[in-house]
């Protein structure tokens, strides 16, 4: 489920939005969200504000200290009848690997070692991801998009003062420098991101996704929202998130699984 992919708290926000994304390529037949349109003012705070009283009230640099992550949930699809446990490993600075549990479906697992990036699951079965695939997966590896540094984007521009989740927000457009685009909702009153909508990049083509977080809680330095829904194509994907825990990378390894590595390597002679 990495289409989650977003997922600690790294912007735990940001946790939870990459493994959601990982879990977009289990939506065969979702149509796009929507949101209340933004309503842009004359006295909209600077975007920068914006995005380091985000990353102070999440506690980045607890974040970024950590050499390991491992985070746990669960992850429902009530429309579909689907239900599923997740784990989330990530190793500082840009690696990270997820394993989905879907009961009566099997497992998919996805990720990114730093070079390869990858996806495997019953449906489509071992791929390497390239292009706009590998170019997301990558941005959402790296420990800095999770808290929004600077030096992730070309621009970003606060352009809209509005509602979304049902909590006044600015609307904040991201461009990265991997040349996508993403927007973001920043709470008025806590700092928090209530919620993001971006394209998301799939074996199936773009899907437009709308993500809200809620229920944030405290992981060892780190505030997480631990409730994350996202919506696409009609559809909705719970997920729930139960555990964080920080380690010091001690035994941590990630590495593609073999079906995948079989498909990087080059074939004997």
């Amino acid at each position: 489920m990495f289409s989650l992919l977003p997922i600690p708290v790294m912007r735990e926000t940001m946790i939870t939005n990459r493994m959601l994304r990982w879990t977009v390529a289990l939506m065969p037949s979702m149509a796009a969200g929507t949101i209340a349109g933004a309503q842009t003012t004359a006295s909209l705070p600077p975007a920068a504000t914006l995005v380091a009283k985000y990353a102070d009230a999440v506690g980045a640099p607890a974040f970024l200290a950590a050499k390991a992550i491992v985070t746990k949930g669960g992850m429902s699809m009530p429309a579909q009848g689907l239900n599923a446990t997740f784990e989330l490993t990530q190793i500082a600075p840009n690696q990270m690997a997820m394993v989905t549990e879907i009961a009566g479906l099997g497992k998919i697992e996805a990720g990114f070692d730093g070079t390869t990036a990858w996806s495997m699951d019953p449906m489509q079965g071992a791929r390497v991801l390239a292009g706009p695939e590998l170019d997301q997966i990558r941005d959402e590896a790296d420990r800095r998009a999770a808290v929004r540094s600077p030096d992730m984007f070309t621009t970003i521009e606060t352009v809209g003062d509005t509602t979304m989740n049902a909590e006044r927000c600015y609307l904040v457009k991201l461009s990265w420098k991997s040349g996508r685009q993403t927007d973001d909702c920043y709470s008025v009153a806590t700092g928090l991101m209530v919620a993001s909508r971006s394209t998301q990049k799939t074996g199936m083509g773009d899907i437009p996704v709308v993500t809200l977080f809620s229920d944030y809680k405290k992981f060892g330095g780190v505030t997480v929202a631990t409730k994350t829904v996202q919506e696409a194509m009609g559809q909705q994907q719970i997920l729930t998130i139960n555990s964080v825990e920080f380690g010091d990378g001690a035994g941590v390894k990630i590495a593609p699984p073999a079906a995948v590595q079989a498909l990087v390597k080059p074939p004997a002679k």
